[in-house]
């Protein structure tokens, strides 16, 4: 036992003291730079103490915190999970969804892998412990039904994305489709693919950017007083 908050150790985990998310990661290194896959969707399941609803948070350039991101477009296919999730998760809340990349999430699961990967669609999941507030399970708590239920619509989604090549933008026709075709199948409510082979970003070839990296423990203050379980995303930025 070390512990630590082991979602605060994705970005130089130790073979060690963090043996899950070390050989996850290995796992990720070499199906990118040795088999030469394109890994499309990461997803990090949580729990939520605090926020109603299941949601969730992803990776935008143009909100992040680190000035070099912004020099480049987002990925068209960064809010494409979720935006299927609404339509196959009667559960899912699109609105309550963030996308920032926050200089205290750096070490996080869904930063670091989208990060030194380059995986557009690098998500933490949230299925809150307080219930919902909206759709047909609003002011009612989840069993093991609803998130058996959840389980199953994220698969659903998923499966859109398997069967697919990379959709060049969230507005095309063609994602339209996409969206249209899951609300049909869904009722309106980490998939891998091989392709081009793409350079994996390491700890040491992150440049100039490890050096501005602020870790958990020293960036955040009263860190005690947020919950264990959360992705610690907690503030709320407004409707996506």
């Amino acid at each position: 036992m070390t512990d630590e908050d082991l979602n605060r150790r994705w970005r130089a985990p130790n073979p060690t003291l963090h043996p899950t998310i070390y050989h996850a990661k290995s796992l990720l290194e070499y199906l990118v730079g040795v088999v030469g896959a394109r890994v499309r969707v990461f997803c990090d399941l949580h729990g939520h103490s605090r926020q109603k609803n299941v949601f969730m948070y992803g990776c935008s350039r143009s909100l992040s915190w680190w000035p070099p991101d912004k020099d480049q477009p987002d990925h068209p296919d960064f809010m494409l999970l979720p935006r299927l999730a609404q339509n196959c998760m009667a559960t899912f809340s699109l609105s309550d969804c963030h996308f920032l990349i926050e200089r205290a999430r750096e070490t996080t699961a869904r930063v670091a892998v989208w990060r030194q990967f380059e995986i557009p669609m690098s998500y933490t999941m949230e299925a809150s412990t307080c219930g919902c507030d909206q759709g047909p399970y609003k002011n009612q708590h989840l069993s093991t039904k609803q998130l058996l239920e959840s389980g199953e619509g994220l698969c659903v989604a998923l499966s859109y994305l398997t069967s697919t090549p990379d959709i060049d933008n969230t507005n095309t026709p063609s994602c339209n489709m996409q969206l249209n075709r899951s609300a049909k199948v869904c009722g309106g409510g980490g998939g891998v693919g091989v392709g081009v082979k793409k350079k994996v970003l390491s700890e040491h070839s992150l440049g100039d950017f490890s050096s501005d990296v602020a870790f958990w423990s020293t960036d955040l203050q009263d860190d005690h007083d947020l919950d264990s379980d959360d992705d610690l995303d907690l503030d709320l930025y407004g409707p996506v």
